[in-house]
């Protein structure tokens, strides 16, 4: 469990990271498109970590995830 508790951990201080890297909303609207880019980039980012904590609790409680194989 704590091996659960570090990644959740980790990936929370990850996502953390992100907030503090995304411009706030008033700002947006004055950003380039290559900047826009990098903040969904920012916002990707979030996501996947979000996955990869769900990921981590389904693998610990041993229920198989889909692969997109099937």
């Amino acid at each position: 469990m704590d091996d659960l508790k570090n990644k959740v951990l980790a990936e929370l201080e990850n996502i953390d990271e992100i907030f503090g890297e995304l411009p706030s909303p008033t700002k947006l609207l004055f950003l380039s498109t290559l900047e826009l880019a990098g903040v969904a980039a920012l916002i990707h980012n979030f996501y996947n970590g979000i996955e990869n904590i769900i990921k981590q609790i389904l693998i610990s409680k041993s229920i198989s995830i889909p692969d997109g194989k099937s």
